[in-house]
């Protein structure tokens, strides 16, 4: 029965397609598309259709679906960089942009040499990298457990590195990664916080039972499926690990764009303006912006700088049991006017920490450099 309701839902799409198709030939206005069975297999007509509905077409977003339906069928297992899993979206990471990759690195070392707190780097592997069982055995993947090793071995005795590549694997069938967004879930971010602790000198809590657990009240479609909504694939739902041994207060400071806004708690989920309210980045710690700086109630007195993607949002609820001040800086587009609210003497730890992707294809040197005198100095003159 359930082949059959499957066969006669593909002919429907098929039929459905070929008939907007013959619309459009009928008036004369696709002269443009092709269609073949080779076309139709490899998606050149489900790009032309869609590219075609988007133009002219007021029901696109369900001929896009349509379109998607018919590449699956085909056998397609990537649809725009998109990587269709048994279970969820990935987002094919493709190989670094060497002159970004080069600069971000180099600015890292010189981070570390011209500032004298103890600096780490940690590069996370993305969801592609780490759930492979999800996908079909021919897809050709970058491989990113070769690149973060080389990188690491080119900075080692100048920046510790934080290797977590294997601690992800370890939970390779968890859900560690979104489905539909290609960002770590809470439970990922644990992992990172078990073996990032073990780097920054402080003891990695071993269990879980000293923290209450909720859940976000709705479920999610994230950035992936937005992009690529596939049927399959089931919606997200936000997990708030909260550290409940220890009473703790919290101020949660957001610089943006010249303005700032206070919250007093890490999940601010019952404010209703937050940036991206409804999914995974806005409900912890109200979103990432430019600059944040967190403050908690702990009698320790260890403080971090973190130069920061969203990766940061899964693992910070952890980190922030051992920190009293913690300064979260986005990497990628942090202003001279943002970053003066943090000065790196103010704290005795600098982190690093970006997947992969970003560390590969964005610009992180333009933020990193703020914090670089001399390095500033030879570029005015």
């Amino acid at each position: 029965m359930a082949k059959r309701i499957s066969a006669i839902f593909f002919l429907t799409v098929i039929f459905s397609v070929f008939a907007v198709l013959c619309v459009r030939f009928a008036t004369g206005e696709a002269s443009n598309l092709t269609l073949t069975l080779r076309a139709l297999v490899d998606g050149k007509i489900s790009a032309q259709l869609e590219q075609s509905a988007n133009e002219n077409m007021p029901a696109y977003p369900l001929l896009h679906e349509l379109a998607t339906d018919v590449r699956l069928f085909g056998g397609a297992a990537e649809i725009d960089g998109i990587l269709v899993g048994d279970t969820m979206l990935m987002k094919n990471v493709q190989p670094p942009d060497e002159e970004i990759a080069s600069k971000n690195k180099q600015s890292i070392i010189d981070l570390a040499v011209f500032q004298d707190h103890p600096t780490y780097v940690m590069l996370l592997p993305t969801a592609c990298a780490i759930k492979q069982q999800e996908l079909p055995e021919y897809i050709s993947l970058f491989n990113q457990r070769s690149y973060i090793d080389s990188v690491y071995t080119e900075m080692s005795g100048t920046v510790s590195v934080v290797d977590t590549y294997m601690k992800l694997l370890s939970g390779m069938k968890e859900y560690i990664y979104y489905r539909t967004s290609d960002h770590l879930t809470a439970k990922g971010g644990y992992l990172v916080y078990e073996q990032l602790g073990k780097r920054l000198g402080i003891s990695p809590l071993r269990t879980l039972d000293q923290f209450d657990i909720d859940y976000s009240d709705d479920y999610f479609y994230g950035n992936l499926y937005k992009q690529l909504p596939v049927d399959r694939v089931q919606p997200d739902r936000v997990l708030m690990y909260r550290f409940s041994k220890y009473r703790r207060e919290y101020q949660v400071t957001h610089y943006d764009q010249g303005e700032s806004r206070t919250y007093y708690t890490l999940f601010p989920e019952f404010i209703t303006d937050l940036p991206d309210y409804g999914g995974e980045d806005g409900l912890i710690l109200g979103g990432l912006s430019p600059v944040i700086t967190l403050k908690s109630s702990t009698s320790s007195d260890n403080s971090l700088v973190i130069f920061a993607d969203e990766t940061v949002l899964s693992y910070i609820p952890f980190l922030l049991v051992h920190y009293s001040d913690i300064a979260i800086v986005d990497v990628r587009r942090a202003t001279p006017e943002e970053l003066e609210a943090v000065d790196l003497e103010d704290y005795n730890q600098v982190l690093v920490g970006v997947s992969v992707d970003t560390f590969m294809h964005e610009d992180m040197h333009t933020v990193l450099s703020n914090y670089l005198p001399k390095i500033k100095e030879l570029s005015a003159n």
